[in-house]
């Protein structure tokens, strides 16, 4: 069977839906569309990456991203499987429903309705040439300061704790952040570096459950996110003041300021 997969759309959902992608591909030829880091995240898997918006003539589509618009592009694929967001359950031939559990376990019960078995945690490794580039340091703090997810995410004591460190740390930035001395690298030689870390100290973003896919040890900061819905798996969660409003997952804080992220970096640097 052909199985058309639509990737989520962030680099940590795609991380999150690596063992499924895994799962799927190991009982049938699939067909991953994704963003521009699939072909890289998903390489060592037996699948064939597209980039989003192209819909194969399959004979299942499994909707990992939830919006409406993925639902729609496959809908002349006879079977449609995902969870029932954004008003689109009616274009679903079978779904599952919202829930409050971690992400990673939504997707796979999303490939149980195509009675595929999804065992095990993400996992990426590094190539040769990627490991044979990294001239990061062994054992140094690994800091990513940064998230697409703006200030609602993004923890204030990490210039403080960068400044603590010294030279023990190195920042790592995605495309197009700016952090002081960042670190820009391709996911692949990110991985070769990260590989080195003693520890990764993260937001709950992409990099997180990257980080944790490649092996390393993860401490990530949550403020208005929940580690038991989108922590990365195995990583060791700090999080903010334990407020009405948090979590609430919201793109701005509601009530201004950010109080949920008013974590001391001392509490950070003791577990280091």
């Amino acid at each position: 069977m052909h199985v058309y997969v639509r990737a989520p759309n962030h680099l940590g959902d795609g991380v999150m839906a690596e063992p499924t992608v895994r799962a799927l591909a190991a009982r049938h030829r699939v067909t991953v569309a994704a963003p521009g880091w699939g072909a890289v995240l998903y390489r060592e898997l037996d699948v064939e990456v597209v980039p989003r918006g192209t819909v194969p003539a399959a004979d299942a589509a499994v909707l990992l991203a939830p919006s409406f618009r993925a639902a729609w592009e496959a809908r002349r694929i006879p079977v449609r499987v995902g969870i029932s967001w954004d008003l689109r359950g009616w274009l679903l031939t079978e779904s599952i429903p919202p829930g409050e559990g971690h992400r990673t376990r939504e997707y796979a019960d999303v490939a149980a309705l195509l009675g595929v078995d999804v065992v095990g945690e993400p996992r990426f490794e590094a190539c040769s040439d990627e490991r044979a580039a990294t001239v990061a340091p062994h054992g140094h703090v690994a800091l990513v300061p940064v998230s697409p997810s703006g200030e609602v995410v993004m923890w204030p004591g990490f210039a403080e704790l960068q400044r603590r460190l010294g030279g023990r740390a190195v920042a790592y930035t995605g495309p197009g952040e700016s952090w002081p001395d960042g670190v820009e690298l391709p996911l692949g030689e990110l991985a070769a570096a990260l590989e080195h870390a003693s520890v990764v100290v993260v937001n709950d973003s992409g990099l997180s459950h990257f980080a944790r896919a490649v092996g390393a040890r993860v401490i990530v900061v949550h403020g208005s996110t929940a580690p038991g819905r989108t922590g990365a798996l195995g990583s060791e969660p700090v999080e903010g003041p334990a407020l009405d409003c948090r979590p609430c997952y919201a793109k701005r804080c509601r009530v201004g300021g950010v109080p949920c992220l008013d974590i001391p970096v001392e509490r950070v640097e003791a577990l280091l």
